[in-house]
């Protein structure tokens, strides 16, 4: 089955589910599929890859924010490295404990399996 398909019957049984447009599709997740990267829904996802995925995502944007606009001149290019890296783990380890246990909760079937 193409992935295209697979996308469509995911995201139909998501909504069923009544899962927010918001969750089951993310602008990272549209935005990775734009540039040619066929990943799933990150209900359908393993535990790693969205904490890989949600980390760097999340880390980039604290990075840029930080850097740039909140600290400015005073601290280093290191130290903004520094706090988003551990933000963005800890961004990246909740969204994929956020993700597995809904995926749980709401019973959905493997992305195989679609």
């Amino acid at each position: 089955m193409a992935f295209e398909d697979k996308l469509m019957k995911a995201h139909a049984e998501l909504q069923a589910q009544g899962v927010w447009l918001s969750n089951y599709k993310p602008p990272m997740f549209s935005l990775l599929r734009m540039l040619g990267i066929k990943v799933p829904p990150p209900y359908y996802l393993g535990f790693h890859l969205n904490a890989v995925i949600a980390f760097w995502y999340f880390a980039i944007i604290i990075f840029l924010v930080m850097y740039f606009g909140l600290l400015g001149s005073q601290d280093t290019m290191k130290t903004a490295m520094d706090k988003a890296a551990v933000w963005g783990v800890v961004y990246g380890i909740g969204m994929a404990v956020f993700y597995s246990m809904r995926r749980r909760k709401l019973q959905l079937s493997d992305w195989s399996s679609l």
